[in-house]
């Protein structure tokens, strides 16, 4: 319903009717929670090293591999980003099942992938630092006459 006591009758196109009512909801909406960890790299820091512990095999491509500088592996910066993200969610969750659930349905499936000592994206990384991750996948060009089916629904 619009509130006529804030409506400009001279005619003035700068009053906005709905100003009150949108000022009233965005006052009313809660604050989000606090993140424990400001970026993906205090939680990788600050959290995760200390929390997660693995027997890891110094050997490339034997075991479970970590490397040290997982900064620089795009695969893992994607996947810690996305974990970082869901943990913090999951803290700040009113659910006693929230933290559970982060730990089964994210953290447990990424970590079989990143320390996935034969295919995984740190499988051959060499200590001397002369091994930085696999090459990108390759890739074809879509042909023209398929992009047309390959667009996401309401993206047309």
């Amino acid at each position: 319903m619009i509130n006529t006591d804030t409506i400009d009758w001279t005619g003035d196109d700068e009053v906005d009717p709905f100003t009150d009512e949108e000022e009233a909801a965005e006052e009313e909406a809660p604050a989000p929670p606090e993140r424990k960890f400001a970026t993906v790299i205090d939680w990788v820091e600050g959290y995760l090293v200390k929390i997660v512990r693995r027997k890891l095999n110094p050997l490339a491509g034997k075991g479970l591999s970590w490397d040290e500088r997982w900064w620089m592996y795009p695969e893992v910066v994607a996947r810690l980003l996305a974990l970082h993200e869901a943990w913090e969610e999951a803290r700040a969750s009113d659910s006693g099942s929230a933290m559970s659930s982060w730990w089964i349905q994210h953290l447990e499936p990424h970590l079989r992938v990143i320390l996935d000592g034969d295919t995984g994206p740190m499988s051959l990384a060499a200590k001397d630092s002369g091994f930085h991750g696999h090459p990108p996948m390759p890739i074809s060009a879509v042909p023209d006459e398929l992009r047309p089916y390959l667009v996401s629904p309401g993206k047309q």
